[in-house]
């Protein structure tokens, strides 16, 4: 029996089931009618039987990793000695200049900021920067939202000769709690291929772990024996900041020691890159319904292309089980995604980077690259 079973099972011990089981043991000639004596003196025990059983469902599928959630997931992942993915802060990079535009070089840790509108995200200055004015801020709620916003700062704090406070560049993105199912897959996982003493499967769950890092592509022996490329994606799959490697390089294996200062094994030799941005140019012909112009589909088509290639850069990391990457770029799944459009008929003479043909990315010791939507054309 699986767990979908004991589900529907024990959902057939309903109210009614009860109800109807105990008036079958009334003596027959004894009125049960609903309002009767017997009735009114069964029902309410039939009606807690029946929530009994709905009860003993929750605690049965929240038994079994495959059907457990929240709190109770998080204890299965213990057991295996894993542990949600927490969500994280984001630091971002402040610019600020005085009421003459000079750079502002007297803001000290703890002052805060927030940003403009109705529901404002508030910034902890963490620290200065090897550029005059510039700072580095800490948002204070937890997950994606402090990923969203660029503009101006208003201070919370009086501060004399303030002129200008904006977010300039989200350094190190935020992430959102690790969800359910994703949870769950590293609990399956771990039932498969053992993390260990400095194996890829180890090295990836190292990397995913540090605050900032999205995903990862680990490449052993990259550059002989006890090399390791490490290659990172931020939480937003994007291309991290330099900022992002450094402080990942440091968590990982400081620069220019093998001897076990961070979370390397002893004599590992550990490089954090970025993966190459591989941009990815479309051009096509595109009929719409008679009526319409292709001009008012450019919006929604762009749209659709962005969200598959995002799709593809959230599976960056996906790989077989010798831990080969590979990852291709298909011209029928983007036609797919455009005939999806409401309006659109068909779309033909589909090029990618001006070639009638799908778009391999190059994944080795030397080049892993990540793919982005460049310019969308249309003929």
């Amino acid at each position: 029996m699986n767990t979908d079973e004991i589900g529907q099972y024990l959902e057939e011990f309903d109210f009614n089931y009860f109800l109807d089981t105990a008036m079958e043991k009334v003596p027959e000639g004894v009125d049960t009618r609903e309002g009767s004596i017997i009735y009114d003196a069964l029902a309410p025990a039939c009606y807690q039987m029946a929530d009994f059983i709905m009860q003993l469902k929750t605690v049965l599928l929240e038994t079994f990793v495959q059907t457990a959630s929240g709190d109770y997931l998080d204890l299965r992942a213990e057991e295996r000695g894993v542990s949600r993915i927490q969500a994280t802060q984001a630091i971002v990079l402040g610019k600020f200049t005085n009421e003459v535009g000079a750079p502002y070089t007297s803001l000290e840790s703890g002052w805060r900021f927030s940003s403009v509108g109705d529901d404002p995200v508030y910034y902890t200055v963490q620290k200065a920067t090897a550029a005059e004015g510039y700072y580095k801020l800490q948002a204070e709620k937890t997950g994606s939202v402090g990923n969203e916003y660029i503009g101006t700062l208003l201070p919370v704090d009086h501060l004399n000769g303030l002129g200008t406070a904006q977010v300039v560049e989200i350094t190190v993105p935020a992430r959102d709690a690790e969800e359910d199912d994703a949870l769950r897959a590293r609990i399956i996982a771990t039932q498969q291929v053992t993390a260990f003493g400095g194996n890829i499967e180890d090295y990836i769950n190292l990397t995913t772990g540090v605050d900032g890092v999205g995903a990862c592509q680990i490449y052993p022996v990259w550059a002989g024996g006890g090399t390791v490329r490490v290659v990172i994606v931020n939480n937003n799959y994007d291309i991290p900041t330099q900022s992002l490697i450094e402080s990942v390089q440091e968590v990982i294996s400081p620069i220019g020691t093998q001897e076990g200062y961070g979370l390397a094994p002893i004599g590992h030799s550990v490089t954090v890159a970025a993966p190459a941005q591989k941009n990815i140019n479309v051009s096509m012909h595109v009929d719409v319904e008679s009526g319409q112009s292709v001009e008012a589909f450019k919006t929604s088509i762009e749209t659709v292309l962005g969200e598959y290639f995002l799709a593809l850069r959230r599976s960056w990391s996906s790989h077989d089980d010798l831990y080969r990457y590979a990852q291709t770029i298909y011209r029928s799944q983007l036609i797919s995604r455009i005939l999806t459009i409401e309006g659109v008929l068909n779309v033909t003479d589909l090029f990618l980077n001006g070639a009638d043909a799908d778009v391999g990315l190059k994944f080795d010791d030397a080049v892993q690259e990540l793919a982005f939507l460049g310019v969308v054309t249309y003929s």
